[in-house]
Protein backbone atom coordinates (compact mmCIF):
# COMPACT_ATOMS: atom_id res chain seq x y z
CA UNK A 1 0.00 0.00 0.00
CA UNK A 2 1.43 3.29 -0.91
CA UNK A 3 1.90 6.00 1.78
CA UNK A 4 -0.96 8.42 -0.21
CA UNK A 5 -3.49 5.63 0.60
CA UNK A 6 -2.45 4.61 3.88
CA UNK A 7 -2.99 8.76 4.67
CA UNK A 8 -6.26 8.59 3.31
CA UNK A 9 -7.56 5.51 5.18
CA UNK A 10 -6.12 7.30 8.38
CA UNK A 11 -7.70 10.53 7.69
CA UNK A 12 -11.07 8.64 6.81
CA UNK A 13 -10.83 6.63 9.96
CA UNK A 14 -10.30 9.90 12.24
CA UNK A 15 -12.53 11.56 10.33
CA UNK A 16 -15.11 8.49 11.02
CA UNK A 17 -13.98 8.48 14.79
CA UNK A 18 -14.82 12.23 15.52
CA UNK A 19 -18.73 11.38 13.65
CA UNK A 20 -19.48 8.38 16.04
CA UNK A 21 -17.93 10.91 19.12
CA UNK A 22 -20.32 13.71 17.78
CA UNK A 23 -23.29 11.91 17.50
CA UNK A 24 -22.97 8.74 19.76
CA UNK A 25 -21.55 10.38 22.55
CA UNK A 26 -22.21 13.71 22.61
CA UNK A 27 -20.62 16.40 25.15
CA UNK A 28 -24.04 17.37 26.51
CA UNK A 29 -24.93 13.69 27.42
CA UNK A 30 -22.36 14.10 30.66
CA UNK A 31 -22.38 16.67 33.22
CA UNK A 32 -25.51 18.84 34.78
CA UNK A 33 -28.27 19.56 32.40
CA UNK A 34 -30.84 22.22 32.22
CA UNK A 35 -33.89 21.18 30.28
CA UNK A 36 -35.84 23.32 28.06
CA UNK A 37 -39.33 22.60 27.03
CA UNK A 38 -40.83 24.54 24.68
CA UNK A 39 -44.53 25.10 24.86
CA UNK A 40 -46.03 26.56 21.80
CA UNK A 41 -49.11 27.95 20.24
CA UNK A 42 -52.44 26.72 21.23
CA UNK A 43 -52.22 24.34 24.03
CA UNK A 44 -54.64 20.78 22.92
CA UNK A 45 -54.54 17.84 24.71
CA UNK A 46 -53.41 16.13 21.65
CA UNK A 47 -52.22 18.88 19.40
CA UNK A 48 -54.80 17.82 17.26
CA UNK A 49 -55.58 20.90 15.42
CA UNK A 50 -52.23 21.88 14.11
CA UNK A 51 -53.20 21.34 10.56
CA UNK A 52 -55.62 23.71 11.15
CA UNK A 53 -53.51 26.12 12.74
CA UNK A 54 -50.56 27.92 12.56
CA UNK A 55 -49.65 25.11 15.41
CA UNK A 56 -50.58 23.90 18.54
CA UNK A 57 -49.22 21.93 21.57
CA UNK A 58 -49.63 19.15 22.61
CA UNK A 59 -50.39 18.38 26.52
CA UNK A 60 -49.73 14.94 26.21
CA UNK A 61 -46.11 15.57 25.06
CA UNK A 62 -45.79 18.08 26.97
CA UNK A 63 -46.15 16.13 30.27
CA UNK A 64 -44.04 13.10 29.24
CA UNK A 65 -40.90 15.80 28.69
CA UNK A 66 -41.69 17.45 32.29
CA UNK A 67 -41.49 13.53 33.50
CA UNK A 68 -38.50 12.46 31.77
CA UNK A 69 -36.55 15.52 32.68
CA UNK A 70 -37.83 14.38 36.47
CA UNK A 71 -36.48 11.03 35.90
CA UNK A 72 -32.74 12.29 34.60
CA UNK A 73 -31.03 12.29 37.55
CA UNK A 74 -28.61 15.04 35.41
CA UNK A 75 -31.02 17.39 34.72
CA UNK A 76 -30.98 19.77 37.50
CA UNK A 77 -34.14 22.09 36.15
CA UNK A 78 -36.26 23.48 33.43
CA UNK A 79 -37.54 26.21 31.46
CA UNK A 80 -40.45 26.04 30.03
CA UNK A 81 -40.25 28.24 26.67
CA UNK A 82 -43.76 29.77 26.31
CA UNK A 83 -45.38 31.41 23.29
CA UNK A 84 -48.91 30.90 23.58
CA UNK A 85 -52.36 32.06 23.66
CA UNK A 86 -53.65 29.72 25.66
CA UNK A 87 -55.57 26.83 24.98
CA UNK A 88 -58.86 24.54 26.21
CA UNK A 89 -59.00 24.07 29.93
CA UNK A 90 -57.80 20.36 30.39
CA UNK A 91 -55.06 20.58 28.72
CA UNK A 92 -53.54 23.86 30.73
CA UNK A 93 -54.45 22.43 34.33
CA UNK A 94 -52.86 18.78 33.16
CA UNK A 95 -49.71 20.69 32.45
CA UNK A 96 -50.11 22.86 35.26
CA UNK A 97 -50.60 20.10 37.77
CA UNK A 98 -47.78 17.85 36.43
CA UNK A 99 -45.58 20.87 36.99
CA UNK A 100 -46.67 21.61 40.62
CA UNK A 101 -46.01 17.78 41.13
CA UNK A 102 -41.95 18.43 39.92
CA UNK A 103 -39.30 17.83 42.20
CA UNK A 104 -36.82 19.88 40.57
CA UNK A 105 -37.03 23.89 39.84
CA UNK A 106 -39.05 25.23 37.34
CA UNK A 107 -39.02 28.54 35.54
CA UNK A 108 -41.24 29.66 32.98
CA UNK A 109 -39.54 32.21 30.74
CA UNK A 110 -42.68 33.88 28.47
CA UNK A 111 -41.09 35.47 25.00
CA UNK A 112 -43.70 37.15 23.06
CA UNK A 113 -47.31 35.98 24.36
CA UNK A 114 -47.82 34.01 28.05
CA UNK A 115 -51.62 34.23 27.83
CA UNK A 116 -54.42 32.69 29.84
CA UNK A 117 -54.57 28.93 29.85
CA UNK A 118 -50.60 29.88 29.18
CA UNK A 119 -50.25 32.04 32.06
CA UNK A 120 -51.68 28.98 34.59
CA UNK A 121 -49.06 27.21 33.22
CA UNK A 122 -46.07 29.56 33.85
CA UNK A 123 -48.07 30.68 37.24
CA UNK A 124 -47.49 26.75 38.67
CA UNK A 125 -44.05 27.49 38.06
CA UNK A 126 -41.49 28.59 40.68
CA UNK A 127 -40.37 31.90 38.75
CA UNK A 128 -41.76 33.32 35.62
CA UNK A 129 -39.29 35.57 33.48
CA UNK A 130 -41.29 37.73 30.66
CA UNK A 131 -39.74 40.33 28.06
CA UNK A 132 -40.95 43.63 29.02
CA UNK A 133 -43.00 43.87 25.97
CA UNK A 134 -44.18 40.25 25.87
CA UNK A 135 -48.31 39.56 26.17
CA UNK A 136 -49.06 38.25 29.61
CA UNK A 137 -52.12 37.20 31.89
CA UNK A 138 -55.57 37.54 30.24
CA UNK A 139 -56.82 35.87 33.36
CA UNK A 140 -60.36 34.91 31.81
CA UNK A 141 -62.52 32.17 29.82
CA UNK A 142 -64.14 32.46 26.71
CA UNK A 143 -67.03 30.45 24.95
CA UNK A 144 -68.16 32.53 22.06
CA UNK A 145 -69.13 31.31 18.64
CA UNK A 146 -70.82 31.79 15.46
CA UNK A 147 -74.17 32.16 15.51
CA UNK A 148 -75.80 32.41 11.74
CA UNK A 149 -79.39 31.32 12.04
CA UNK A 150 -80.93 34.85 10.72
CA UNK A 151 -78.12 34.26 7.55
CA UNK A 152 -79.86 31.05 7.14
CA UNK A 153 -83.37 31.90 7.09
CA UNK A 154 -82.33 35.01 4.17
CA UNK A 155 -81.22 32.16 1.91
CA UNK A 156 -84.09 30.10 3.08
CA UNK A 157 -82.37 27.13 4.83
CA UNK A 158 -84.05 26.13 7.80
CA UNK A 159 -83.11 24.06 11.19
CA UNK A 160 -85.20 20.89 11.83
CA UNK A 161 -84.69 20.54 15.75
CA UNK A 162 -84.82 17.05 16.93
CA UNK A 163 -83.17 16.38 19.85
CA UNK A 164 -83.67 14.25 22.82
CA UNK A 165 -83.02 16.54 26.36
CA UNK A 166 -84.08 20.05 25.84
CA UNK A 167 -80.56 21.10 26.15
CA UNK A 168 -78.71 18.32 23.86
CA UNK A 169 -78.00 20.99 21.08
CA UNK A 170 -77.57 24.22 23.51
CA UNK A 171 -74.42 26.56 21.44
CA UNK A 172 -75.83 25.13 18.16
CA UNK A 173 -74.73 27.71 15.42
CA UNK A 174 -77.59 27.15 13.87
CA UNK A 175 -80.12 29.22 16.11
CA UNK A 176 -79.84 31.39 18.76
CA UNK A 177 -79.48 30.70 22.63
CA UNK A 178 -82.67 30.83 25.07
CA UNK A 179 -82.18 32.98 27.81
CA UNK A 180 -82.26 29.77 29.67
CA UNK A 181 -79.14 27.92 27.89
CA UNK A 182 -77.24 31.52 28.20
CA UNK A 183 -77.49 31.91 31.51
CA UNK A 184 -76.62 28.37 32.14
CA UNK A 185 -73.44 28.87 29.53
CA UNK A 186 -72.12 31.47 31.46
CA UNK A 187 -72.58 30.08 35.00
CA UNK A 188 -70.26 27.12 33.67
CA UNK A 189 -67.27 29.97 32.26
CA UNK A 190 -67.93 31.85 35.41
CA UNK A 191 -67.36 28.33 37.13
CA UNK A 192 -64.21 27.99 35.11
CA UNK A 193 -63.32 31.63 35.59
CA UNK A 194 -63.25 31.03 39.42
CA UNK A 195 -61.23 28.08 39.41
CA UNK A 196 -58.73 29.98 36.99
CA UNK A 197 -58.61 32.69 39.75
CA UNK A 198 -58.03 30.17 42.93
CA UNK A 199 -55.09 28.57 40.83
CA UNK A 200 -53.83 31.91 40.35
CA UNK A 201 -53.85 33.31 43.73
CA UNK A 202 -52.17 29.62 45.01
CA UNK A 203 -49.41 29.75 42.78
CA UNK A 204 -48.05 33.20 42.92
CA UNK A 205 -49.29 33.70 46.47
CA UNK A 206 -51.56 36.51 45.87
CA UNK A 207 -54.69 38.02 47.70
CA UNK A 208 -57.26 36.62 45.83
CA UNK A 209 -59.32 39.57 46.07
CA UNK A 210 -56.36 40.82 44.09
CA UNK A 211 -56.50 38.47 41.64
CA UNK A 212 -60.29 38.77 41.00
CA UNK A 213 -59.79 42.39 40.63
CA UNK A 214 -56.98 41.93 37.12
CA UNK A 215 -59.14 38.91 36.67
CA UNK A 216 -61.02 40.90 33.74
CA UNK A 217 -59.66 38.60 30.90
CA UNK A 218 -57.27 41.36 29.42
CA UNK A 219 -53.42 41.04 29.40
CA UNK A 220 -50.81 43.11 30.18
CA UNK A 221 -47.19 43.55 28.91
CA UNK A 222 -44.68 41.86 30.93
CA UNK A 223 -43.27 45.47 32.75
CA UNK A 224 -47.45 45.98 34.01
CA UNK A 225 -47.73 42.05 35.03
CA UNK A 226 -44.49 42.77 36.97
CA UNK A 227 -45.88 45.69 38.86
CA UNK A 228 -49.52 43.78 39.71
CA UNK A 229 -47.10 40.57 41.12
CA UNK A 230 -47.63 38.45 38.19
CA UNK A 231 -44.07 37.55 37.29
CA UNK A 232 -40.86 37.89 38.98
CA UNK A 233 -38.69 39.53 36.52
CA UNK A 234 -38.26 41.11 33.13
CA UNK A 235 -35.64 39.22 30.84
CA UNK A 236 -34.39 36.79 28.33
CA UNK A 237 -33.35 33.49 27.82
CA UNK A 238 -30.04 33.99 29.56
CA UNK A 239 -31.32 35.52 32.72
CA UNK A 240 -34.08 32.48 32.77
CA UNK A 241 -30.81 29.95 32.82
CA UNK A 242 -28.77 31.96 35.02
CA UNK A 243 -32.40 31.92 37.78
CA UNK A 244 -32.79 27.79 36.67
CA UNK A 245 -28.91 27.51 37.57
CA UNK A 246 -29.02 29.29 41.09
CA UNK A 247 -32.77 27.89 42.11
CA UNK A 248 -30.57 24.57 41.20
CA UNK A 249 -27.53 25.38 42.91
CA UNK A 250 -25.36 24.67 39.93
CA UNK A 251 -22.94 26.26 38.14
CA UNK A 252 -21.60 24.46 34.76
CA UNK A 253 -24.65 23.07 32.82
CA UNK A 254 -25.62 22.01 29.08
CA UNK A 255 -29.07 22.78 27.67
CA UNK A 256 -30.91 20.65 26.14
CA UNK A 257 -34.07 20.92 24.46
CA UNK A 258 -37.15 18.38 24.98
CA UNK A 259 -39.04 18.82 21.56
CA UNK A 260 -41.36 15.77 20.08
CA UNK A 261 -39.92 15.33 17.00
CA UNK A 262 -42.36 14.32 14.51
CA UNK A 263 -41.43 11.70 11.04
CA UNK A 264 -43.22 12.12 8.06
CA UNK A 265 -45.47 9.11 8.28
CA UNK A 266 -46.67 10.84 11.12
CA UNK A 267 -47.89 14.01 9.66
CA UNK A 268 -49.37 12.25 6.57
CA UNK A 269 -51.53 9.45 9.16
CA UNK A 270 -52.74 13.10 11.02
CA UNK A 271 -53.76 14.59 7.75
CA UNK A 272 -55.69 11.63 6.45
CA UNK A 273 -57.09 10.91 10.08
CA UNK A 274 -57.86 15.17 10.27
CA UNK A 275 -59.96 14.68 6.71
CA UNK A 276 -62.01 12.13 8.27
CA UNK A 277 -62.67 13.89 11.72
CA UNK A 278 -63.33 17.00 9.57
CA UNK A 279 -65.77 15.08 7.67
CA UNK A 280 -67.47 12.95 10.30
CA UNK A 281 -68.16 16.40 12.53
CA UNK A 282 -69.11 18.81 9.86
CA UNK A 283 -68.44 22.51 8.56
CA UNK A 284 -71.22 23.77 11.49
CA UNK A 285 -69.46 21.84 14.47
CA UNK A 286 -66.63 22.65 13.46
CA UNK A 287 -66.97 26.59 13.43
CA UNK A 288 -68.49 26.24 16.90
CA UNK A 289 -65.60 24.36 18.24
CA UNK A 290 -62.83 25.79 16.94
CA UNK A 291 -62.26 28.51 19.35
CA UNK A 292 -58.52 30.24 20.62
CA UNK A 293 -58.25 31.42 23.96
CA UNK A 294 -58.49 28.94 26.96
CA UNK A 295 -61.25 27.31 25.35
CA UNK A 296 -64.66 26.81 27.09
CA UNK A 297 -65.19 23.77 24.27
CA UNK A 298 -68.01 21.53 24.53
Amino acid sequence: MSKFWFFIIVILLLWLLSFLISNVFKVEDFGDKIAIIPIKGVITTDGFEDILRSGSASSTSIVKSIQKANSDSSVKGMILEINSPGGTVVASKEIANEIKKSNKPVVALIREVGASGAYWIASSSNKIIADPLSITGSIGVIGSYLEFSELMEEYGVGYERLVAGDLKDAGSPFRKLSEEEKSLLQSKLDIIHEVFIDEVAENRNLDKKTVRKIANGFFYLGKEAKELGLVDELGDKELAINITKELANVEEVNIVRYEEKRRLSDILSKISAYSFYFIGRGIGKELFSLRDDFGFIV
